[in-house]
């Protein structure tokens, strides 16, 4: 396995220079704007329905639902994130509708990214652009060839979660709001990865998009597998041959930062989500309280 070489190189071989500690946390500000931006978009896609919620319930919402991708399978992300919308009075049309397509479209706007992106990541690699070509053909296929089996999948198991009959109907706005949405979301986060690959390494062999098409690509690949939580193992595979086939770091540098970028990456999604679940359950209790001391 090219990451377990790759630790073994990183251990023989310490990297000369030390973490640059604000560039770092630069970059997990820029990946919470990404965040931020998703809940936005959400908020967006739901007003498309007439239904309308304050962004601090929608990014609560849209951040433990986010842990759903963790469990194998990943659909239960959808499947959390409309039964939550509808404790929040959300209508179940716009909760699994606004769910499902802003899961299909995250992941056909991160395609289109990763090919376009991906021609300077291409441009950029001095040897290997076979396996690197590969990698993105994968992906990208793989997203074409799942995404018409699990729209139905998806839809089943809302209908399951919320427990009465589902009809998803798609305003065409919302599919335009979702779609702008997502591909700037993408944006930011190839902004950040970029910033934190030079946060931990001291400097950065390629430009922008070619970051932005390896966390892109390598994102694909990890969501390809849905047996797989979070992607583990298959994103951190695809993006260390992706770092190294097109020359943006060698083998110990590009170990370290895919696994020093999972496990920001986890943290800065775990968070949050811990916080806003910590947050909403003490808030609940206080009122629980308070309507009990009540006299009668």
């Amino acid at each position: 396995m090219a990451l377990a070489e790759g630790l073994g190189d990183l251990r023989s071989q310490p990297l000369a220079t030390d973490p640059r500690w604000g560039y770092v946390a630069l970059s997990g500000a820029v990946f919470l704007l990404a965040h931020a931006i998703l809940v936005q978009t959400w908020r967006s896609v739901l007003s498309c329905w007439g239904e309308h919620l304050t962004f601090w319930s929608a990014a609560r919402v849209w951040s433990v639902s986010n842990l759903g991708r963790y469990v194998p399978g990943k659909v239960w992300q959808i499947g959390a994130m409309g039964a939550m919308a509808r404790e929040l009075n959300v209508s179940p049309v716009a909760a699994a509708g606004s769910a499902l397509l802003g899961t299909l479209v995250n992941i056909l706007a991160g395609f289109a990214v990763a090919l376009i992106s991906g021609r300077a990541l291409l441009s950029h690699a001095s040897s290997g652009i076979g396996a690197t070509r590969i990698i993105v053909l994968v992906a990208a296929g793989g997203v074409l060839l799942l995404a018409p089996m699990l729209v139905p999948r998806i839809t089943r198991l809302v209908a399951r979660v919320l427990k009465r009959p589902v009809e998803v109907s798609l305003p065409a706005r919302a599919v335009v709001y979702s779609l702008a949405g997502n591909i700037i979301a993408w944006l930011v986060y190839g902004a950040a990865f970029h910033v934190f690959v030079f946060g931990m390494l001291g400097a950065a062999a390629g430009g922008y998009q070619a970051y932005l098409a390896a966390y892109t690509i390598s994102y694909l690949v990890g969501y390809i597998f849905l047996f797989a939580p979070a992607g583990v193992g298959f994103r951190e595979e695809a993006m260390l041959q992706v770092l190294q086939r097109a020359g943006l770091a060698l083998s110990p540098e590009a170990a370290l930062v895919t696994l020093s970028s999972r496990v920001w990456l986890t943290l800065l999604e775990v968070t949050p989500a811990i916080v806003f679940w910590a947050h909403h359950r003490a808030r609940r209790r206080s009122l629980t309280t308070d309507h009990t001391d009540v006299p009668t």
